[in-house]
This record gives C-alpha cells, sequence and structure tokens, in this order.
C-alpha cells in the first residue's frame, strides 16, 4: 500500500553527477544545404548517484472529529495483506506538506520550461509535471515524486519541504523528577521548547491528556482506575487560536498547510473540511477566513475540554501575557476559564457559593509565583475525620 512513509522512503536527490570518461559526442543542431553541419553541440553520459531526500520528522496530523476532541487509542491500519482492519480513522496519520504548484528550475531543453511559471506558493519544494497545466493538478499529480530532486535544485529555505510546520520539538514522555536524571531530561525538555507558528490550544492540550493516560500512544501514566492518582494537564497559551490563511493560492488549498491539512480541501469524500467537522452553525462551513478558523477552533476546545473533565482528568489553564482589554485574548482567556476545571478546595472570591475555577491570568513577571499556586493546588491535602 502507498502511504506517506513510501514517499518519505522513496522521493530520492541527485547527489552526484560524474561525467563518463570517452562519452563525448558531437551533435549537429543545423545542417547546410551540402549537408555539412553548420551548428553543432557536445553531449556526455552520466552517471548519477541518489540519497534521501527528507526523512519523517514525528509530527501527526490532527484526527477527524471526534477522534481529535477524546483519548480514545488508535486501532486500525493493513494487515499483511495490505486489507485495513479495525478503525483506521482512529490513527495518527504523518504529517506531509504536498509540493505546492511552482517550478523552480529547468528540467527539459524545451523552451516554454526555461522560465517555468511560479505561482507564489508558500511551500513549493519539489519540480512539477509540466504536463500538469494548472495549480490544483500540478499539487496534486504525485507522479512528481518518483522522479529525482536534480543536483543543481534550488537549497530549501528553513521549514519549507515535506515537514512544513513540523517545528516543535518532541514531546517528553511522563518523567520521575524525584530522580536526578529524571529533573535533568524535563529541565533540558523546557529549554528546547520555542513558540512557532500558530496557536492550536486544542491540539496541544488533546496531546497533554495522552501524554497522562494510560493507553497508547503514550502508556507511562497510571491506570485510570487506580484510586488517588489525579492525572492533571495545565495548559498555558500566550494567544488566541488561529490557522493561516494565504494570500498567494494557486491550488485553492485556503490555507497553509498545518495539524487540520489544508482547510480548502473537504474530508474522505464529504463536502467538509477536518477544521469544521463536529463544530456547531456559527461555524460557517465554507468561510475560509481567519476569524472563521478562530471559532472553529475555539469550539473544538470547548468539547475537547468537557469531555476531559467528564474523563476525571483536573484542568488547569495559564493566560500569559494577555490583555483584558483587547477583543480577541478577552475572548480567549474567557474560553480557557471556561475550560478549566473547579478548585477542590479554593472558593470563588466573587462568590463563595462557588469553588474558584483553576484559571490563572498570568504575566511574565507573576508567572513564577502563578505555578506555586498551582502547586500548593496539587499539594493541598486535608485530613478529615
Amino acid at each position: 500500500m502507498l502511504t506517506r512513509f513510501s514517499l518519505y522512503r522513496d522521493m530520492k536527490v541527485v547527489t552526484s553527477h560524474e561525467r563518463i570518461v570517452g562519452s563525448k559526442r558531437v551533435v549537429c543542431d543545423e545542417y547546410r544545404d551540402n549537408h555539412t553541419c553548420k551548428r553543432s553541440h557536445n553531449e556526455y553520459d552520466y552517471i548519477d548517484t541518489y540519497g534521501p531526500f527528507a526523512s519523517w520528522q514525528g509530527c501527526v496530523e490532527v484526527r477527524p472529529y471526534p477522534y481529535n476532541v477524546n483519548d480514545k487509542p488508535a486501532s486500525g491500519g493493513p494487515n499483511n495483506t495490505g486489507t485495513s482492519v479495525g478503525d483506521p480513522v482512529t490513527m495518527f496519520v504523518p504529517m506531509f506538506a504536498p509540493d505546492e504548484p511552482g517550478n523552480h528550475w529547468k528540467i527539459t531543453q524545451d523552451p516554454d520550461e526555461a522560465n517555468p511559471k511560479t505561482y507564489g506558493a508558500a511551500n513549493s519544494w519539489w519540480n512539477d509535471d509540466p504536463t500538469s497545466t494548472t495549480g490544483k493538478t500540478r499539487q496534486s499529480n504525485m507522479a512528481k515524486y518518483f522522479q529525482p530532486r536534480p543536483i543543481d535544485a534550488p537549497v530549501l529555505s528553513k521549514g519549507a519541504g515535506p515537514n512544513y510546520s513540523c517545528t516543535t520539538t518532541p514531546i517528553t514522555p511522563l518523567t520521575d523528577v524525584t530522580k536526578p536524571e529524571g529533573l535533568t531530561a524535563i529541565k533540558a525538555a523546557i529549554d528546547l521548547m520555542a513558540p512557532n507558528g500558530n496557536t492550536n490550544v486544542p491540539e496541544g492540550m488533546a496531546w497533554g491528556w495522552r501524554t497522562v493516560s494510560s493507553t497508547e500512544p503514550f502508556t507511562e501514566g497510571r491506570p485510570e482506575t487506580e484510586r488517588g492518582n489525579d492525572k492533571v494537564v495545565i495548559v498555558l497559551t500566550d494567544g488566541e487560536n488561529t490557522y493561516s490563511t494565504v494570500s498567494s493560492d494557486p491550488a485553492g488549498n485556503k490555507s497553509t498547510y498545518a495539524a487540520y491539512g489544508y482547510t480548502g480541501l473537504a474530508y474522505f469524500g464529504t463536502a467538509l473540511t477536518r477544521l469544521f467537522t463536529g463544530t456547531s452553525s456559527d461555524v460557517g462551513q465554507f468561510d475560509y477566513s481567519s476569524s472563521n478558523y478562530t471559532l472553529a477552533l475555539n469550539e473544538q476546545m470547548a468539547t475537547l475540554c468537557n469531555n476531559a473533565k467528564a474523563a476525571n482528568i483536573m484542568v488547569m489553564t495559564v493566560a500569559l501575557d494577555m490583555s483584558s482589554t483587547d477583543a480577541g485574548d478577552k475572548k480567549a482567556m474567557d474560553a480557557l476559564k471556561t475550560c478549566s476545571s473547579d478548585s477542590r478546595f479554593r472558593k470563588d472570591p466573587t462568590d463563595a457559593s462557588k469553588p474558584a475555577k483553576l484559571f490563572w491570568n498570568a504575566t511574565g513577571a507573576t508567572l513564577s509565583d502563578n505555578f506555586k499556586e498551582i502547586a500548593n493546588e496539587l499539594s493541598n491535602l486535608r485530613v478529615v475525620s
């Protein structure tokens, strides 16, 4: 079966282009009337060697609804006969950003290819098939990936290629920080973290839940049935949910390629993109604006938060350097507060009949104290008769 792993494995780049000694031959381009050669050029034979072009860097796409907002373990895939078994829709699909339209180098002697059309797409990293006549067909034509990338092709810019938008560091599994090596590993992982790209709070939180879960893909978490064991996910973000639109869109993608794929492509034979599935009528099903993307992500986040809390996950949320006077930040903070669990010990300072929400509006200056409050919340034990 052809999979995205197949593409990563089979894409090759020419690593050397060596001329064969003694292979020179003269080819006549134009003859005189007396049949003698008026203009000629030399041609040679070459031996090319090939190497791998790229490897999968570990990022996966968001699972389709409802599996993007729950902790159901993956089940499915091809068996040894190539037949799909189980429920493949639950599986985590490796990210593979398609080569977007735009030739960047000459591949034939055809004068029309000497100055190929460039479409201005965000992530053009492979040579298009020149027989594909539109931006959409140039992107979708898979035959191009089985043609080696020429040795003189331009160097890709940072972040371009099939791993486009895969910029985060790998997830660190649950680690015992009472051991020196565990604490060192956690601190090193924190130091490597860096913000980049869009803000996708629900997917970050979903992976937090999967990390503390006892089921695949991470199994370090204790069983959910174990008494006296709290599972806690702390969500920290510095902005509202976003998903990028594009200004030059020759293939009709409607967005850059990211965790939900392209928003302009419908999912699995339906008319709906994955980002909009499972959302209410408040989300325009064919509205490809940034504001509608944010609205869809907010609804996905709300569903995920409710599912996590229903599964006895304690959710703590932290807004970092957000302004209560900014409309976008205010919506993001309201969503985080709604997402958070109720405190088991503290009361709402404005209404003592209600528990306080496990939400903190932090700044860089207060973050250390806020996390001390979080630690106190987790360690606030009670002895009762």
